[in-house]
């Protein structure tokens, strides 16, 4: 068997001093020799060498399937929670029926409808921003049926905007609508309880990519379960509208935290064959969110309970801080061997690591302390890189749209539940019925057909099912519902399309920056959905579907454009891209080529 060499520093103490010792390790698959100092070897061999024995291990413990499948629960079940926060907003900021609070007719004791009746442009359907001008100190002297003889018998005066509001509501203040009268002129502030949180993703996942870089996965999953444990009950008891906002900010960010640690972990510790499918499952937890989400919903009927209601779960959190592992890959890119053969020796004790008993401490030489001003500089450099050449230019473009794109569709549809006129609770539920299996589906197709020609139907399939609602009639619910669910089905595939062509596009060097721009980019229509669904769908109810629908409709245009980049040989470089065939160019002869 090979025997690999490598110079290390090793720190041995012991009772009466400190002294530092040059050992030399000799490697071997299950032991280790200490080879006096004297001796002359090689001191710089290649660090991958050091991930070969992690690498063989982990193998051995992902044949143990408890241990693996255990791992993936830990590091998954936590996108429950980031459904809950992400979608429930659906039912806490609901709008109710409202309409203007005239305090003269409340202090006498008339019912919500006849002070509607009386008060109200539209009397007692729909809802209204303005009341009718009466003189209602003096309406308020007369009993009701005196009133309505009045108003009947004098012109109608002009309307004016409400000061204050009341709602047609079954338990008081079940909205965060009704909590702060989030209507009319506030419609804007409802739909940032939503962005929010999608502002608090788009910012969580370059923070905790940073921590979990710099502190390890585990450190960066703790430290966001933490602020999800706190930030979740604080929400549920906020007294303001702001504070709320800003905890909700915070739970985006823990969303991010939980997610991103917790994948990391779980794709360094799987297999090679397990990895994969592993991957496909990771955000099962996400369709069953929201179908669990609908039935805790119908237990708790007030906004503050149904937070609490989700919040409270999250102490389940302490369990996966305690028993998820460290990735053994990042404690060893960190010269931390023996915390990194310790984790892989808690789980199989027969796994004989090649490190001596003696050695306490094993220093690794750090490279040149980089500020942070250049480490920025770096990172403007990396993404004004995807721009250094006209065929980068245009890749990039359509990346960055049809990302941004297939994310505002996801959202909008999943907001969109009142300008269906459909039952929440069952919009929700079918929504994450209908998510499942939509995993799985780019998998088949895939399998027959290319990247481009798959991530252009799916575009198109959404995008004419939501146009197509615009020729279905108010009144047939059913087939909207139907039509739109077909239109999430295959805007929610499509993802796992886009990931794969994204990262096939575009050289080595410019790869993880292409990624990271365009995940960054998808979070932008997180962010501008709820604007779309509660601004536009104020206007017509079937403005927010067609917008996306047409846009899906343009994105599978644009991916027509692109290159076919299955069974072809990955760039490494921006002159390997330079010297591809012009048939590898986006161009627009490429809707035609599908080879």
């Amino acid at each position: 068997m090979s025997r690999h060499r490598r110079q290390y520093h090793i720190e041995v103490s012991n009772r009466h001093s400190v002294s530092k010792w040059h050992w030399q390790w000799q490697w071997q698959w299950q032991q280790c020799y200490l080879v006096p100092p004297s001796t002359t070897m090689p001191s710089n061999m290649p660090e991958e060498l050091e991930m070969e024995g992690i690498d063989h291990a982990l193998e051995r413990l992902n044949q143990r399937r408890w241990w693996i499948w255990s791992v993936f629960i830990l590091a998954s079940s936590p996108g429950l929670f980031n459904a809950y926060h992400i979608m429930v907003s659906l039912f806490f900021a609901s709008i109710p029926p409202y309409w203007c609070r005239i305090p003269q007719l409340v202090d006498t004791h008339w019912t919500n409808d006849q002070i509607r009746n009386i008060s109200s442009p539209t009397g007692l359907t729909g809802s209204s921003c303005s009341m009718i001008s009466w003189n209602y100190t003096y309406l308020a002297t007369m009993d009701y049926k005196s009133a309505l003889q009045f108003v009947a018998s004098h012109p109608k005066p002009s309307e004016s905007p409400c000061t204050q509001f009341m709602y047609d509501e079954e338990v008081p203040y079940s909205s965060t609508v009704s909590q702060w009268d989030l209507v009319c002129d506030n419609l804007p502030k409802k739909s940032n309880i939503q962005s929010s949180i999608a502002i608090g993703k788009f910012v969580g996942g370059f923070l905790f990519g940073f921590i979990a870089d710099k502190y390890g996965r585990k450190s960066s999953f703790v430290l966001a379960s933490l602020t999800y444990i706190i930030m979740g009950p604080l929400a549920a008891f906020s007294p303001s509208y702001w504070l709320f906002i800003v905890a909700r900010f915070f739970l985006g960010i823990a969303g991010s935290g939980c997610y991103e640690s917790a994948y990391t972990i779980l794709t360094e510790v799987a297999s090679k064959d397990r990895r994969a499918v592993l991957g496909c499952v990771y955000n099962m937890s996400y369709p069953i969110g929201y179908m669990t989400l609908s039935l805790i919903a119908l237990v708790f009927p007030t906004w503050r309970s149904l937070q609490m209601a989700i919040s409270l779960p999250m102490l389940l959190l302490c369990i996966h801080c305690w028993f998820l592992p460290e990735s053994p890959r990042w404690l060893l890119t960190q010269g931390r061997q023996i915390e990194a053969w310790a984790v892989i020796k808690n789980v199989d004790k027969s796994v004989v690591p090649p490190l001596s008993e003696d050695i306490t401490n094993v220093q690794r030489e750090e490279g040149p302390f980089v500020p942070l001003h250049k480490r920025i500089f770096d990172g403007f450099r990396k993404l004004f890189g995807l721009f250094s050449t006209a065929e980068l230019c245009r890749r990039i473009c359509i990346c960055y749209l049809t990302w941004f794109i297939a994310a505002l569709s996801y959202y909008v549809l999943a907001l969109n539940a009142d300008n269906f006129s459909s039952n929440r609770y069952i919009y929700l539920a079918l929504s994450g019925l209908v998510e499942a299996p939509s995993y799985v589906l780019p998998l088949i197709i895939l399998s027959w057909f290319g990247r481009k020609f798959t991530g252009a139907l799916l575009f198109l399939v959404s995008g004419v099912s939501l146009i197509a609602i615009l020729f279905i009639s108010a009144e047939n619910k059913l087939m909207i519902l139907i039509v739109a669910l077909l239109g999430r089905f295959a805007d929610s595939a499509v993802f796992a399309v886009i990931i794969l062509h994204t990262s096939e596009l575009f050289p080595t060097s410019n790869r993880n920056t292409a990624i990271g721009t365009s995940l960054a980019v998808s979070q932008l229509g997180s962010i501008f959905a709820p604007y779309v669904v509660d601004i536009m769908g104020r206007y017509a109810w079937y403005i927010p579907s067609t917008l996306c629908g047409g846009l899906a409709v343009f994105s599978a245009l644009l991916t027509l454009l692109l290159p076919e980049t299955q069974n072809k040989p990955l760039m490494d470089t921006i002159q390997d891209l330079k010297k591809a065939p012009k048939r590898d160019h986006v161009s627009i002869r490429n809707c035609c080529n599908f080879s």
